[in-house]
């Protein structure tokens, strides 16, 4: 029964093909275990260098960065030379643990995910406005109306195996629950609209099929998995945002303004949710990405995605064409495997036309334009033993967000004194 078992942890993430590589099994099965987000990255950090080490002022988009620490209850703004200008934090007495993500409203105040236990609002000065204890992960998502959208956790028994399910919540701006969309509840629409070559299932299905047993036996391997306690991540959702207005979205109603944007990464596909019915409208990926991090689509309709190429052990950033599919602008290091983040990462398109990334896993950022010159770079100067702490997100905002919030606090301050 244990060989059964080993076997069956081995093959439960291939697919149809990767039954006949079972070189592969061991590699592929950590990509759906529900594994805690380590906060090191995997490699020493090497030279002293730290914080902004490369700036090109001229060429890199102004603005302020966004971002938080993986060890603490913080959040920061740093500009462009690597100056912190503010901080948000906040841990009561009987909690610790780190913000995971965090996004500013337009008056400054924060919204945090404090990972897998809460979401939290605090204002400019930190204060707390609401909490909720949800099991919220990885993203949220703004509405105009101010409303909000976050991805939560749900544990599952399925297939007498423990296995969780991700669902996303409608919120009120302050915090109580509108509406609730579960992966759990519409699988069977998923499974006909997706395609399943990395779901579980085909896995399993596989190597059931690859491998003769009686029922007796089956039941006897899942049955080995549950006792053990292995906790598979069926879908992995880490993004969630509203398509913006584009010509793209008004001619094409699957890309139309306020439908949801999401990313299903352990079956490597990004896919559309429409507003109101939450029908998935349109889904890519599988065969061309690999574990994918943060899709969002810009204003001339395309779409651009952190594509960590766990399998092939490089990353890159691709912009996609939606309606044919085609990629029509990528970025990769030229010597891959100098940016590479398997497990988390970012993109975003800045207003000058460059693209900041976020290498999320060897804790850097940095700045490339369309040609892929780099004019900004980044190191996270908070290190543990010579290895720097990880940032799963770091986005850039604009000045004319940030100044105003910064001059009415300095204003503050000299009233005060």
């Amino acid at each position: 029964m244990i060989i059964g078992a080993v076997f069956l942890l081995l093959v439960a993430i291939a697919g149809p093909a990767a039954a006949q590589e079972p070189g592969r099994w061991e590699e592929r099965i950590e990509h759906l275990r529900a594994v805690p987000y380590v906060g090191l990255a995997a490699d020493e950090a090497g030279e002293e260098a730290s914080g902004v080490v490369l700036c090109d002022p001229d060429r890199a988009q102004p603005g302020y960065h966004l971002y938080c620490t993986r060890h603490t209850g913080e959040a920061f703004l740093m500009d462009l030379s690597g100056r912190i200008v503010h901080r948000w934090e906040y841990l009561t007495t009987e909690e610790s643990g780190s913000y995971h993500h965090a996004v500013m409203l337009d008056n400054g105040d924060l919204l945090a995910i404090k990972q897998h236990a809460k979401l939290l609002r605090i204002d400019w000065d930190s204060r707390p406005l609401w909490d909720r204890r949800c099991a919220v992960h990885h993203d949220l998502a703004l509405a105009p109306d101010g409303t909000l959208y976050a991805i939560v956790r749900d544990h599952k028994i399925y297939r007498q195996m423990r296995v969780w399910f991700d669902a996303i919540v409608h919120l009120t701006g302050g915090g109580s629950e509108l509406r609730r969309w579960s992966t759990f509840d519409h699988l069977d629409r998923l499974k006909a609209v997706l395609d399943t070559r990395s779901f579980l299932d085909t896995v399993l299905d596989s190597a059931l099929a690859g491998r003769p047993r009686t029922g007796r036996e089956t039941t006897d391997i899942k049955a080995a998995v549950a006792k053990g306690r292995y906790d598979f991540d069926y879908f992995h959702i880490n993004t969630i945002s509203l398509l913006p207005d584009t010509p793209l979205g008004r001619q094409d109603r699957r890309f139309r303004e306020g439908n949801l944007l999401i990313c299903l990464r352990n079956v490597n596909q990004i896919a559309i949710l429409e507003k109101g019915s939450w029908d998935v409208l349109w889904a890519w990926g599988e065969g061309h990405l690999e574990w994918p991090h943060h899709p969002t689509m810009l204003k001339d309709g395309r779409i651009l995605v952190f594509d960590n190429g766990v399998g092939r052990r490089y990353s890159r950033v691709v912009e996609l064409d939606p309606p044919s599919g085609e990629i029509v602008w990528s970025y990769a290091a030229s010597q891959p495997e100098d940016f590479f983040s398997p497990a988390r990462g970012s993109a975003q398109r800045l207003a000058n036309g460059n693209t900041l990334i976020c290498e999320s896993d060897r804790g850097r950022a940095f700045e490339i334009t369309p040609a892929g010159e780099m004019v900004w770079l980044w190191l996270n100067p908070d290190r543990v033993e010579g290895r720097r702490r990880t940032v799963y997100r770091m986005m850039r905002l604009p000045r004319e967000a940030v100044d105003p919030l910064l001059h009415r606090r300095w204003w503050y301050l000299e009233e005060r004194n």
